[in-house]
């Protein structure tokens, strides 16, 4: 219940009386209602809860009890607009991940305002039990990947190592992976989010793997490299010091207040002295919780975003050359008062296979 009043202080703050979630992450994240259909209104007129008889027994088992379930008989979109015009709700703010249909039906019952990150701007700030299930997700992320290790090897495909991954992913827990699983080598490395391939992985290969697992709804996000070894690999390996050098600064450049793009600039202005800037083109780090990518995002573009209390981030620069491959190192860090705890913990010093 602290989650929607907190969303009422956002709320009153933007004079917003009353306000429709369609987002499922959102009203998951408020509610606790897990399947694939439901609406939340959070009003000064009460909170409802609105899906279809499908899911009635699974909301009256998940959904906060102060929330009250409501069960939309025929055409949901009407019942809902009848409901809230007769309980006197004439004007309505809705999340902007609206789609235009929905938008136009409702705009002939509510004078509508579409607004924007209202409750992702609150999920920033992780509590403990969503640290509970992102530790979870970085533990079962860890093991899956000490069980495969020993495949990371001269002659697998990508598309195998994956496969593998995923599979230990689920052994460990986790209902699915936390998204596609990269798995790329040699020059398909040089390619940021590279679909797993039926490449062999060849001597002298760098390969990069990005993965995450899943904890109630909860993700991790991480990032390691590795080199195959062979000849004519003296620059594979500087750049891998390079970027890992990066991500080490770039961590210890985290403190409580400071501008989150202060940790962008450390990360990029190394690998811009080593001479790789123009290689280095995606943003230092995203928030990770819910969704995979969300509020806060380390960028250099984020200009008056500060480091707060709570934050989970990722940390993960990178450097990719065209026909020759590609290094990306991401942690995921815990803002805990005036510590900074790196929650993922594998080895990332340069390990050649």
């Amino acid at each position: 219940m602290n989650r929607i009043i907190n969303l009422k202080e956002s709320m009153y703050k933007r004079r917003t009386n009353a306000f429709l979630i369609l987002n499922l992450r959102n009203i998951y994240y408020l509610t606790g209602f897990s399947g694939s259909s439901g609406w939340l209104v959070v009003s000064n007129r009460g909170d409802f809860f609105f899906t279809d008889f499908r899911y009635k027994e699974q909301s009256l088992r998940e959904v906060n009890r102060d929330v009250e379930i409501v069960i939309c008989k025929g055409d949901c979109i009407k019942f809902i607009a009848e409901f809230l015009n007769n309980i006197g709700i004439k004007k309505l703010s809705i999340e902007d991940c609206v789609s235009y249909k929905t938008y136009n039906r409702l705009s002939k019952s509510f004078a509508l305002r579409p607004v924007n990150d209202i409750v992702e701007q609150i999920r920033t700030i992780k509590d403990n039990e969503e640290l509970v299930n992102i530790r979870q997700a970085v533990t079962r992320a860890e093991d899956a990947f000490r069980e495969i290790k020993g495949w990371i090897k001269e002659g697998i495909t990508e598309a195998s190592l994956a496969r593998r991954l995923d599979d230990a992913i689920r052994t460990t827990g986790s209902k699915n992976p936390a998204f596609d699983t990269i798995v790329a080598s040699g020059i398909n490395a040089a390619l940021p989010h590279a679909t797993p391939s039926q490449k062999q992985m060849q001597s002298g290969d760098l390969v990069v793997i990005d993965w995450g697992a899943e904890s109630n709804g909860y993700f991790s996000d991480m990032t390691r490299a590795f080199l195959i070894n062979g000849s004519n690999i003296e620059k594979k390996i500087e750049i891998y010091n390079i970027v890992l050098s990066a991500n080490i600064a770039a961590i210890s450049s985290i403190s409580i207040n400071a501008l989150i793009k202060t940790i962008d600039k450390t990360a990029r202005d190394i690998i811009k002295h080593a001479g790789y800037g123009e290689y280095f083109g995606h943003g230092t780090g995203h928030g990770v919780g819910l969704d995979i990518h969300e509020k806060p995002t380390v960028s250099q573009y984020s200009k008056h975003i500060k480091v707060t209390h709570g934050m989970v981030f990722t940390v993960e620069p990178g450097i990719y050359l065209p026909n020759v491959g590609g290094v990306r190192i991401e942690d995921m860090v815990l803002i805990r008062g005036d510590s900074i705890e790196t929650l993922t913990s594998l080895n990332k010093e340069l390990e050649i296979k």
